[in-house]
C-alpha cells in the first residue's frame, strides 16, 4: 500500500502540512532497507508526537497506536506490539556558548555581575557561530513542535547518501534557518545568564528605582549594510509603558533585543530584564518541563534562595553544622522565601496559565509536546510572573484568543506590580496598543531616527497625519515659490532687458537658490513623514457568483476517539459572495475545523458541506510566509509559483502583482528612495514583508471564497489597516478568524462564536467582546 492512501485511510481530517510531514518520515523509513525494530520504534515515536501536537489524537496511548497502525499496514512484518506511553522525545543536545559564571560575594566588583553579551550583536554571520548551539528540526508550520528530534530514518538516508559516512567530505552549511535558530538558542543562553546575575546584583544592591537613559546609540543592521538607527536616545522611565513602533523592517525586534541585551544604554547591574520573542527554541531541559514548572522557575530570586536553603540545610545535617553567621544567613533565606510567598508558586503560575488559556491537560504536557504557539504563551507567562524591571515583549498577542488578549491589557495596566516597573513592547494590534501604552518610540527607516513622544498609538498616529499634510502643504508652496522665481530670473536673460532689470533677476535666482537649499533639506525629513503612508495592498479576485458558495446543513463533527465525540453538532449557516464572516471562540473550540470543512479539507460526521463547483478558494494563514524558501527573492518565488510561459510579459505582470501589494520594486527620487524587496533575498525580509509576498501568491489565482486564518500575525499597524482595506474591497466572501480586533470590527459584517459544542451568530463582533469583559469581570471578581 502506498504511503499517502494509508495515511489517507488512517489519518482522516489531519492538518495538511503535519500530514505532509508525516508522509515524508513514512517514506524515508520505507525506503531504508537498513532499519531494524529500533528504527520503527523511533519513527512510531516521532508521528505520535506530531499527532498529539495537533491534537489529533487526545492520549499518548492513543497516538503511539495510531502510529504504529501505520507501520504495520506499511511493512506488515514487523510484528505489533502492545501499544505504550510515548516517552518524551529526545533533544539533540545543544552546547550554549559558555558564559562566564558568576559569583556574588561581598568583595565582587558590581559592574561585573552582569556580563556583557557579545555574541547578541545585531551583526549576522554568514556561517553558522563556531560554538552555537546544535538547531534543531525544521518544521512546516507552528503546530509542529520545533524541539522534535529528527527520526532516525532520515538520518541514515543521509549517512548514506554520503557514503555510509566512513568518507570525510566537506562539511555542510548550515542553512539560514539553521543559523538563526543556533544564534537565538545562544542568545538565550546568554541573557539566562544575565537574568541570573541581576538577580544577584540585586540582593546586594536592592531595586534600581531610577529611569533607564540611553544616550547617543546606533543599532546595527542583523543584515549588515547601513545601520538602522544612527545618533538615537531615548529614556525609559518606571511606570510607563512604551510602544515601539514603525514599519516592517525597520528595526523593532532588533532594538528589543538591543534592550535584553543590554547593549543600549547604561542599564545597571542590579535591573533585571526579561525579554519574550516571538519565537521559542527550547533547550533540552525546558523540553521535558511543564508550562507549570518553566513559569516557576523563572522567578530567579526564588529558585537562587531555595537552591541556598538545600545547601544550608546539607550543611546543618553535616558533621561541621552552622556557625553563627551561617545561621543567621540561614534565617534570613527562610524569611526572604516567606515575604517573596514561595510555597504559592505554582499556584499563582497555574492561574497565570488559566488565564491565558491553558487547560489542566496542556498544562501537564512537556513543552515540547506543545505547538509553538503555546510555548511563546508559556514563556509569556513566565516573563509576567518573574516580575523584572524592564519586561519586553515582542507581539505578545500573536498566539492569544480575543479573552486572553484582554485579560493581559488589563494585567498590564492595573496590576500594582507594573506600576513601579518598566514595559517596552511591539504589537500589531491598535486597540491593545491604544489601551495599554503610555508612550511611543518610534522608528523612522529613512531618517534612521528614534522619536519618543507621550500618548498611546492613536494619539501618535494623528498628530503624524497632521504633520505629513502639514508638511506636504509647505513643500509644495515652496515648490511653487521656486518655479516662479526661476521663471522671472529666466524672462530677461531670455528676451533682454535694462542692466537694472537683469540685476533684480539675478536676485530673484539667487532667491530661487536658497529656496531650493531649504526645500532638498526638508525633502528628507517629508520622506521620513512619508514612510509611514501605506503601501498599497491588493488582493485580486475571482468576481460575484450567485448564490450560496457554500452551504452548511447540519453539520456535526469530531475527530476519532476524541472526547466528546463532537466538537460541534447541528451547525448551519451560508456563505455568499457579499459575505464577511469572522468566526469566534477559544483556542481548541473548533474554529480551524470549522475553516477546513468549509474548504473541503475535512468532511463532516453529520450533515453536508455543500460547495460550488465554479469557485476557488484561497487560505491565507500565519504560517505561509514561514513557507518562502529563504534563498528565493519574491520575484523568484512567485515565477516560481506561477511560471506562466515564462515570457518577458508574464515576469512583468508578477512584478506588477508584487507592487500592488506592497512589494516594491526599486526607484529613486529627489524626495524619497524606494527599497527594491522584489529583488531582495527572502531571509533578508522582515517577518511582514514576507506576509506581504505570501499575500500576493495567494491572490494571484484570483480566488472566490478568501479565508483568513489570523493574517495580521507579522505585520505592522499600518500594513493591518491597508489589509482591511482590501478586503473591504475584495469582491468575493470572506471567511475570517482573528484576535485582531481592529481588523475584525472593519470588516467583518457577521459574527459566528463555537463554544459548548455549538455554532451560533452573535448579535455583533462587539455584542460579543463586551460579553468576554463580562467574563473577564467575573473570573477577576
Amino acid at each position: 500500500m502506498a504511503v499517502s492512501e494509508a495515511c489517507s485511510a488512517l489519518l482522516p481530517g489531519l492538518e495538511p502540512d503535519i500530514f505532509d510531514y508525516i508522509v515524508g518520515i513514512l517514506d524515508d523509513a520505507v525506503s531504508d532497507n537498513d532499519r531494524d525494530m529500533d528504527a520503527d520504534e523511533e519513527t512510531a515515536e516521532s508521528i505520535a508526537g506530531f499527532l498529539l501536537s495537533a491534537e489529533y489524537c487526545e492520549t499518548e496511548e492513543d497516538a503511539a497506536a495510531k502510529a504504529r497502525e501505520l507501520l504495520a499496514r506499511l511493512t506488515p512484518s514487523i510484528p505489533k506490539s502492545k501499544p505504550q506511553p510515548r516517552a518524551p522525545p529526545r533533544i539533540r543536545k545543544s552546547k550554549p556558548k559558555q558564559t562566564k559564571k558568576v559569583e556574588v560575594t561581598s568583595s565582587d566588583s558590581i559592574a561585573s555581575l552582569v556580563p556583557k553579551t557579545e555574541a547578541l550583536s545585531v551583526q549576522s554571520n554568514t556561517e553558522a557561530p563556531s560554538k552555537a548551539v546544535a538547531p534543531v528540526l525544521e518544521t512546516a508550520s507552528d503546530d509542529i513542535p520545533a524541539g522534535k528530534k529528527a527520526n532516525k530514518a532520515e538520518q541514515r538516508k543521509n549517512k548514506k547518501a554520503s557514503g555510509g559516512g566512513k568518507k570525510k567530505g566537506k562539511k555542510k552549511k548550515a542553512t539560514a534557518s539553521e543559523q538563526a535558530v543556533a544564534q537565538a538558542m545562544e542568545i538565550d543562553a546568554e541573557l539566562q545568564a544575565a537574568r541570573v546575575a541581576a538577580a544577584k546584583a540585586r540582593s546586594i544592591m536592592g531595586a534600581y528605582k531610577g529611569a533607564l537613559d540611553a544616550s547617543s546609540f546606533t543599532l546595527d543592521n542583523p543584515g549588515g549594510g547601513i545601520p538602522l538607527l544612527e545618533d538615537a536616545a531615548c529614556t525609559l522611565v518606571r511606570g510607563r509603558r512604551y510602544g515601539l513602533i514603525g514599519r516592517n523592517g525597520t528595526g523593532k525586534s532588533t532594538m528589543l533585543r538591543a534592550f535584553a541585551a543590554r547593549r543600549v544604554g547604561d542599564v545597571p547591574p542590579n535591573v533585571t530584564v526579561h525579554y519574550v520573542s516571538q519565537e521559542v527554541n527550547l533547550t533540552e531541559e525546558q523540553a521535558l518541563k511543564n508550562p507549570v514548572e518553566c513559569v516557576v522557575e523563572a522567578d530567579i530570586e526564588r529558585t537562587l534562595l531555595l537552591e541556598e536553603l538545600v545547601a544550608i540545610e546539607a550543611t546543618i545535617e553535616s558533621a561541621d553544622g552552622l556557625d553563627a553567621k551561617g545561621s543567621k544567613r540561614h534565617g534570613d533565606v527562610i524569611s526572604r522565601l516567606d515575604e517573596i510567598d514561595s510555597d504559592s508558586a505554582e499556584r499563582r503560575a497555574t492561574s497565570l496559565l488559566e488565564n491565558l488559556g491553558f487547560s489542566p491537560e496542556l498544562r501537564a504536557r512537556p513543552l515540547v509536546q506543545l505547538s509553538g504557539g503555546w510555548r511563546v504563551r508559556t514563556m509569556l507567562a513566565a516573563a509576567i510572573f518573574a516580575k523584572p524591571d524592564l519586561l519586553l515583549l515582542d507581539e505578545p498577542t500573536n498566539h492569544l484568543s480575543i479573552l486572553a488578549v484582554l485579560w493581559l491589557a488589563r494585567e498590564l495596566t492595573t496590576n500594582e506590580t507594573w506600576k513601579d516597573r518598566t514595559i517596552v513592547l511591539v504589537s500589531h494590534d491598535r486597540h491593545f496598543m491604544d489601551e495599554v501604552c503610555s508612550d511611543c518610540l518610534h522608528i523612522s527607516g529613512a531618517a534612521k531616527r528614534l522619536t519618543q513622544s507621550r500618548g498611546n498609538y492613536t494619539k501618535w498616529f494623528t498628530q503624524r497625519t497632521a504633520q505629513q499634510v502639514l508638511f506636504a502643504k509647505e513643500q509644495a508652496h515652496r515648490q511653487g515659490e521656486i518655479d516662479t522665481l526661476r521663471e522671472y530670473a529666466g524672462h530677461g536673460f531670455k528676451y533682454g532687458g535694462s542692466a537694472s532689470q537683469i540685476n533684480k533677476m539675478g536676485m530673484k535666482a539667487k532667491q530661487a537658490d536658497k529656496l531650493e537649499e531649504i526645500h532638498a533639506e526638508h525633502a528628507e525629513e517629508l520622506a521620513a513623514l512619508q514612510e509611514d503612508l501605506e503601501l498599497p495592498m491588493n488582493i485580486k479576485s475571482g468576481g460575484d457568483l450567485s448564490g450560496f458558495i457554500v452551504q452548511l446543513v447540519d453539520v456535526g463533527f469530531g475527530y476519532p476517539n476524541s472526547t466528546p465525540a463532537r466538537l460541534f453538532e447541528h451547525c448551519e449557516f451560508g456563505i455568499t459572495s457579499k459575505s464577511r464572516i469572522v468566526l469566534l471562540g477559544e483556542n481548541g473550540n473548533g474554529k480551524t475545523t470549522l475553516v477546513k470543512l468549509i474548504m473541503g479539507e475535512l468532511q463532516p460526521c453529520e450533515g453536508e458541506v455543500k460547495r460550488s463547483p465554479h469557485a476557488r478558494y484561497a487560505v491565507v494563514n500565519q504560517h505561509h510566509a514561514d513557507q518562502i524558501d529563504l534563498s528565493m527573492t519574491p520575484l523568484q518565488y512567485l515565477a516560481h509559483e506561477f511560471p506562466g510561459d515564462g515570457s518577458y510579459e508574464h515576469m512583468q505582470i508578477l512584478r506588477g502583482h508584487l507592487a500592488s501589494c506592497g512589494v516594491t520594486a526599486g526607484s529613486k527620487s529627489a524626495n524619497s528612495t524606494v527599497m527594491d524587496l522584489q529583488n531582495t533575498p527572502a531571509s533578508a525580509l522582515s517577518g511582514g514583508q514576507r506576509s506581504r509576498v505570501a499575500l500576493a501568491a495567494v491572490s494571484f489565482a484570483k480566488p472566490h471564497v478568501l479565508v483568513l486564518d489570523e493574517p495580521t500575525n507579522n505585520l505592522d499597524l499600518e500594513s493591518v489597516s491597508a489589509l482591511a482595506e482590501s478586503v473591504q474591497s475584495f469582491e468575493g466572501a470572506v471567511v475570517c478568524v482573528s484576535h485582531d480586533q481592529f481588523f475584525v470590527q472593519a470588516v467583518a459584517n457577521e459574527a459566528w462564536v463555537v463554544n459548548g459544542g455549538k455554532v451560533k451568530q452573535a448579535v455583533s463582533f462587539e455584542a460579543y467582546r463586551n460579553r468576554q469583559l463580562k467574563v473577564l469581570d467575573k473570573g477577576l471578581a
